[in-house]
């Protein structure tokens, strides 16, 4: 059996079942940027207002000769969009800048962005939209106060479901050391001064997270989780290219040593890192009342029950500017309509570890998901023309 196939069947049993353990809970938009659980906003939510949500920069044209909907006179102009820079979202920005411009719309890609810098952009109307929005993790940004004294999530919204559920994060232990030390949780490396020495590569007396990138929402989530347990000289988020992070601790684990970082799903991570079979998932006894909501974990990859892991499961969505929306009903209402499975992206994001990682292979990569659901991608384009 050949290396990509192995990993794939190991990626869709991982998913299958988180999946599963998942299911049946919504997640993520609620009015402006609010928390909401199967609909209902979290009681904790700051927004109670009206309800909503490549580096270099490139233009499509023209619309591609693939779909069978005709272009609306409604679908004109340019639509600027933004894609994070994380490489687990690149395929879905490319998906919905081709179906935008099959609609008649000139995309402007614009650039690569984290979070903090493409909210704020949002909100002040530099961006119409992007598809990369973790709405649990990124709420924070909707409450940023604005030069005209209004608040930001009155400015821009999540909307549409393009992926459910999607987003699963948090931290991860290997086995062999969550075993021999009886780690169940963050809070028993926290509190313990020998387990975090052996995550203390500095000597400092502090264990090392392998987070976040600067500016992205999990990274704010973990330096938040720190200091509201009082962790602020028991741990440390080593913060940097996430995917350069997360390979110094593959090499660790490979060498024996032990392992403490954090990751999330769609990506290729548990891929190489597979919750039940070479880490666990570390509970967190007292997260922040956003990030409660336990995930629905088999007991040989989470042990705390419930698994509270410091990160909610999480929706991931478009969001775009309200003026934007208000103006283009054609595009908003192609982003009510999209959904995008977890299992698609994540199988495309293991062909990106595996070297199809060009902008070239990335549009190839949105192009053959189109064609693959064309019935689809009609009807919401049909729709969306009105």
């Amino acid at each position: 059996m050949s290396s990509s196939r192995s990993i794939a069947l190991i990626l869709l049993a991982v998913l299958a079942t988180l999946a599963a353990g998942c299911a049946g809970e919504t997640i993520g938009a609620g009015p402006n940027g609010a928390l909401a659980v199967q609909g209902a906003v979290a009681e904790n939510s700051a927004a109670d207002n009206e309800p909503l949500a490549f580096d270099d920069e490139t233009t499509d044209q023209a619309a591609t000769d693939q779909g069978t909907t005709e272009t609306s006179p409604a679908a004109s102009g340019e639509v600027r969009m933004a894609r994070a820079n994380w490489s687990s979202g690149y395929m879905q920005a490319e998906i919905y800048a081709h179906l935008l411009t099959e609609l008649g719309y000139t995309v402007d890609r614009g650039p690569e962005l984290a979070p903090e810098d493409f909210f704020q952009g949002l909100a002040e109307g530099e961006f119409d939209f992007w598809a990369n929005s973790w709405p649990i993790s990124h709420q924070r940004f909707f409450d940023t106060a604005m030069a005209d004294g209004t608040r930001a999530g009155d400015k821009m919204r999540f909307i549409g479901s393009e992926m459910l559920l999607g987003g699963l994060q948090g931290f991860v232990v290997d086995i062999a050391t969550a075993t021999s030390a009886n780690i169940v949780t963050l809070d028993d490396i926290a509190n313990n001064p020998e387990l975090r020495s052996l995550f203390d590569t500095d000597g400092d007396g502090r264990a090392e997270i392998a987070g976040c990138d600067v500016g992205w929402g999990c990274e704010k989530v973990i330096d938040s989780l720190i200091v509201d347990n009082g962790w602020e000289d028991a741990l440390v988020q080593v913060k940097g290219t996430h995917g350069e992070l997360f390979a110094e601790q593959v090499a660790r684990f490979e060498a024996g040593e032990p392992v403490l970082a954090f990751i999330w799903t769609p990506g290729p991570f548990i891929t190489q890192l597979q919750p039940g079979v070479d880490v666990i998932w570390l509970g967190v006894e007292n997260p922040d009342p956003a990030q409660s909501i336990p995930a629905r974990l088999p007991t040989d990859q989470c042990l705390l029950d419930p698994c509270t892991m410091g990160f909610s499961p999480s929706d991931i969505l478009v969001a775009a500017n309200n003026d934007f929306l208000d103006a283009q009903p054609v595009a908003k209402r192609l982003f009510e309509q999209v959904k995008i499975s977890v299992l698609d992206v994540s199988f495309q994001n293991v062909k990106m570890l595996a070297g199809e990682d060009s902008p070239e292979d990335v549009a190839r990569h949105a192009q053959e998901w189109i064609a693959a659901n064309r019935s689809d991608v009609d009807r919401w384009l049909e729709i969306a023309a009105g």
